[in-house]
């Protein structure tokens, strides 16, 4: 009797010496799946903050109207009706010059405060591009054509901050697109995209670094006029114009323009630059026929305005 329980009670402690050691490795096993888990968690942190991209999500103003400065005219304005591409016969070219008679606003030299960083001690602000009277940078376009060639399969767009200015100053896009904002300075860089037309603030790319990009693939939606300014830097400043169709150009430093294969007809040129105004001219084009315009810049533009306004427009 003494025997069976003996036997019994050293049956039983190795019973619960079997289950202690089974419940320390599923501790020690659940340890390790945690550590594992936070390890996990903590590399992905650190690839997200490597990362040179951001999220456009993420600067998207919190509501609509949030940020937003009063509308101004714009110089381009939504199409009588949605552009059809087709195959186009009898294409003819327009070329042209684009002049500007009067004083051309002088670049100027903006000496700046030891505390803005990264930057340097000064910024030459650029003004006009030309070559004497004739005028590089201003876009040229047909405002009413709702038919012509394909539209171009290129559909990614880029500006950057450069030495604390805004690059190119000028461009025009086709919609729908892809823009991305990007920085080539160690300075700190917040970037406002504005709608001109309806004053609504579309985006914000913040910067801290060199490298950093941020895309935005919602603002190149439709045709419209975009500011694009620096919080930081006033004097920084660029616009896009965005299209529907594809017979538009920019001017080359000499002042000259070109634009392909238009389909015969009759159009209304427009030619802009946002220093110098505005130029407009009607002009009728034959098939297969090459055509000229010289088109002269002085009509005046609105002033451009970055006073904010809160969501109740006040």
């Amino acid at each position: 009797m003494v025997t069976g329980s003996a036997q019994l009670l050293a049956g039983s402690g190795q019973a619960g010496t079997s289950v202690a050691c089974h419940v320390a490795s599923m501790q020690a096993k659940s340890r390790m799946n945690q550590c594992l888990s936070v390890a996990v968690l903590v590399f992905a942190a650190v690839l997200t903050g490597c990362s040179t991209d951001k999220k456009a999500d993420a600067a998207q103003p919190a509501k609509a109207r949030e940020g937003s400065v009063p509308p101004r005219p714009a110089v381009v304005s939504a199409p009588s009706g949605a552009y059809r591409p087709m195959t186009v016969t009898g294409g003819s070219r327009l070329t042209g010059s684009i002049d500007f008679d009067g004083p051309i606003p002088a670049d100027s030299v903006i000496t700046l405060p030891p505390d803005l960083l990264g930057c340097g001690p000064s910024v030459k602000t650029r003004t006009v591009e030309r070559t004497g009277n004739r005028i590089g940078g201003a876009i040229v376009w047909l405002t009413d054509i709702r038919a012509g060639k394909p539209l171009p399969a290129q559909r990614r767009f880029e500006i950057a901050n450069e030495d604390c200015l805004l690059t190119p100053q000028v461009q025009a896009v086709v919609a729908p697109g892809t823009l991305n904002i990007g920085s080539e300075d160690a300075a700190l860089h917040r970037n406002r995209i504005v709608n001109v037309g309806t004053g609504e603030l579309e985006g914000i790319a913040p910067f801290n670094d060199n490298g950093e990009v941020v895309p935005f693939d919602r603002v190149l939606d439709k045709t419209k006029q975009l500011e694009i300014t620096c919080e930081l830097h006033p004097w920084s400043r660029a616009w896009i114009l965005v299209f529907d169709h594809p017979y538009f150009a920019t001017s080359e430093k000499p002042g000259t323009f070109a634009i392909d294969d238009i389909p015969p007809g009759t159009y209304h040129v427009k030619a802009w630059h946002p220093q110098l105004g505005v130029a407009e001219q009607t002009l009728t084009i034959a098939g297969g026929q090459p055509a000229s315009l010289a088109l002269k810049l002085g009509a005046p533009i609105a002033a451009p305005s970055v006073t904010p306004v809160d969501s109740a427009g006040r």
